[in-house]
C-alpha cells in the first residue's frame, strides 16, 4: 500500500471526517476532544553498537530498535460490523479528565489484520553516509517480544501476541501498553530481521518514523528517529550464543480451582457459545508412492471459536492410573469457578507432531456430497483446547491476552494427574488437516460439488448457550483427473482466502 504525498500531508486532517465506526457506551469521539493527552511514542534503542554475522553474501539486521508507548497505552480497535463490510481503525485514548476517546483513522494506515501499514523506514549507510540498502515496514504492535521498558510500568501487557490470526476476524485490539515497548523488526530471535546483502564492516542503522504516522501520532522528530551502529563480521565456527530459538507467545500459571458443586442446569449467562468458522486453508495433496497408486486427499482448516459471554473450561482427571481422564466442564461467573459438570474423556495422543492430552468430544469434520449427505469422515476426534486465533476481542467479556497463546505449556504431559484445557471468550482453537485419516481422501470420489461439514460438541456433551450455530458448511469443488486432483473453494462472505 503506497501513501500519495497529499495523504501524508493531511493524514491529521482527514481524521476528522473518517466515519465514526461504531462505540461502545461512554466513548468519547476525536470530532469532541481532539487527540488529547494520548501517550507519547518514541522509538527506544536497546544498544547503540551492535555485531551482526554476516551468512554468505546476507546479514540479518535487527537493530533492537523498540516501539515504546509512555504515559498512557496506544491501543487500537479494529474491526468490521459484518463480513461484508470494510475494516475500521480506531484510535483508543484515555484522557485524563475526560475519560476515554475513540479517535477513527483513515482506512490507508491499515494493513488488513496485520497491523499498521508504512510504519517505519529502516535504512543502511557506510560511514560516509552512502545508503546501501533501505526498506519500509509495517507494525504490529502486538508482535515483536514485548518488554517493560519504566520500572514504572505495569507488571504485565494486557494485549495478545500476534495481529492477523484468521481470515474470517471480526475484531482486533492492537496496542502497547503503558511503558512498555516492541520491537517490530526482529523481536530478538535468531535469523530474525531484514536481510540485506552486505559486506563485512561498519555501518549506521537508522530507523524512523515515517512521517504520516508521525503527524497522527503527534510524535517528534527526535523522538522518531533511532541510530544503531553496526560492525557486520564473520560468524565463529561454532553456533553463538543466541543462537536459541525462543519460543513465541506467552504462558502464566494456571489458576488453582476450589472444589465446586456439580450443576445439571447450569445458568445461561456462565455458559460459551461454540461457533465453528468455515473451514479454510483447503488445499489438495496427491501422494504417489512406488509400486502404489497415487492417493488424494483433500487437505483443510478448521477453527471453532468461543462467543457469547462466557470461556469454556474443560479438565481432566486421572483416576486410579487409567490409561484415560474423566472430563469435567468448569462453569466461571465473575471470574470465579461455580460449578462443574461431567463432558467426556481425554486421552493421551503420542502421534508425531502431538504428545498431549486430547478432549475427545471436541468436534468433528465430515464431507458430505450435493445433496448434503455424508461421504467421507475425518479420523480426527481429539483435540487440545488452546487459544490460537484471535477472531473477535472485542466482546464485552473477551480476553485480550489469555493465559496462553498455541499449545505451548498447555495440554499436560504423559504423566499428568490434571489437565486444564481453556478457550477464551473471542479466541477460536484451528486445526490444520493434513495427515491421512484426518484429511479428507478424496481418491475415488467423483469430480463434482461437495461440503466440509465442522461440527463443534457433536454429542452435546459440552453446555452451551445456543447449540443452533454449531455446525458449518463450506462448498468446494473437487476436479481434475485420478493423478492430478483439483479443488476451487467459492468465497464465503465475500472472503476469499483461498486465492
Amino acid at each position: 500500500m503506497k501513501f500519495s504525498k497529499w495523504q501524508l500531508r493531511s493524514a491529521a486532517a482527514t481524521v476528522g471526517l473518517a466515519m465514526v465506526a461504531a462505540l461502545p457506551a461512554g466513548l468519547a469521539t476525536a470530532d469532541q476532544h481532539g487527540r488529547g493527552s494520548g501517550p507519547t511514542i518514541k522509538l527506544i534503542v536497546a544498544q547503540k553498537k551492535i555485531e551482526e554475522f554476516q551468512f554468505g553474501k546476507f546479514v540479518y539486521v535487527d537493530p533492537g530498535v523498540y516501539v515504546g508507548a509512555f504515559g498512557s497505552r496506544l491501543q487500537f480497535d479494529v474491526q468490521r460490523a459484518s463480513y461484508s463490510k470494510p475494516i475500521r481503525i480506531t484510535e483508543i485514548i484515555h484522557v485524563p479528565g475526560v475519560g476515554v476517546v475513540a479517535r477513527p483513522l483513515p482506512s490507508w494506515v491499515l494493513l488488513g489484520w496485520n497491523g499498521l501499514a508504512r510504519f517505519l523506514r529502516m535504512t543502511v549507510t557506510t560511514v560516509r553516509g552512502k545508503a546501501v540498502a533501505s526498506t519500509i515496514l509495517p507494525f504490529c504492535p502486538n508482535a515483536g517480544n514485548p518488554q517493560r521498558a519504566d520500572p514504572n510500568s505495569p507488571p504485565n501487557s494486557p494485549f495478545p501476541y500476534l495481529c492477523a490470526s484468521n481470515p474470517f476476524e471480526l475484531g482486533m485490539v492492537e496496542g502497547i501498553q503503558r511503558g512498555w515497548a516492541t520491537d517490530p523488526i526482529g523481536g530478538g530471535y535468531f535469523f530474525s530481521g531484514q536481510r540485506f546483502k552486505l559486506n563485512r564492516g561498519y555501518y549506521i542503522v537508522r530507523v524512523n518514523i515515517m512521517r504520516g504516522w508521525r503527524k497522527l501520532l503527534d510524535v517528534s522528530a527526535a523522538d522518531g528517529t533511532a541510530i544503531v551502529h553496526m560492525h557486520v563480521i564473520k560468524p565463529s565456527q561454532s553456533c553463538p550464543p543466541f543462537c536459541q530459538h525462543r519460543r513465541a507467545g506467552h504462558s502464566g500459571t494456571l489458576p488453582n480451582l476450589p472444589a465446586v458443586p456439580m450443576m445439571t442446569s447450569p445458568p445461561r449467562s456462565d455458559l460459551p457459545d461454540l461457533t465453528p468458522l468455515p473451514s479454510w486453508g483447503i488445499s489438495v495433496q496427491t501422494i504417489k508412492l512406488k509400486n502404489h497408486p497415487s492417493t488424494s486427499y483433500l487437505n483443510f482448516g478448521a477453527t471453532v471459536w468461543i462467543n457469547g459471554s462466557a470461556r469454556l473450561d474443560v479438565e481432566g482427571f486421572r483416576s486410579n492410573g487409567s490409561p484415560r481422564m474423566q472430563a469435567y466442564q468448569y462453569f466461571w461467573h465473575n471470574g470465579r469457578v461455580v460449578g462443574r459438570a461431567k463432558a467426556g474423556t481425554m486421552g493421551f495422543d503420542t502421534a508425531k507432531g502431538h504428545s498431549h492430552w486430547h478432549f475427545e468430544q471436541f468436534a468433528q469434520y465430515r464431507l458430505l456430497n450435493a445433496r448434503k449427505n455424508l461421504v467421507v469422515r475425518s479420523r480426527k476426534v481429539g483435540f487440545c483446547i488452546a487459544p490460537t486465533d484471535p477472531v473477535n476481542i472485542l466482546l464485552p467479556h473477551a480476553a485480550w491476552s489469555p493465559f496462553s497463546t498455541g499449545f505451548g505449556g498447555a495440554c499436560g504431559s504423559p504423566t499428568a494427574l490434571w489437565v486444564q484445557e481453556m478457550l477464551p471468550v473471542g479466541w477460536g482453537d484451528t486445526y490444520v488437516q493434513y495427515l491421512a485419516g484426518q484429511a479428507f481422501d478424496i481418491t475415488h470420489l467423483p469430480n463434482g460439488t461437495y461440503y466440509i461439514e465442522i461440527i463443534a460438541n457433536p454429542e452435546h456433551r459440552l453446555y452451551e448457550s445456543n447449540y443452533s450455530n454449531d455446525t458449518s458448511l463450506r462448498k468446494v469443488i473437487i476436479g481434475g483427473t485420478p493423478s492430478h486432483r483439483t479443488v476451487r473453494v467459492p468465497a464465503v462472505h465475500g472472503i476469499d482466502p483461498e486465492r
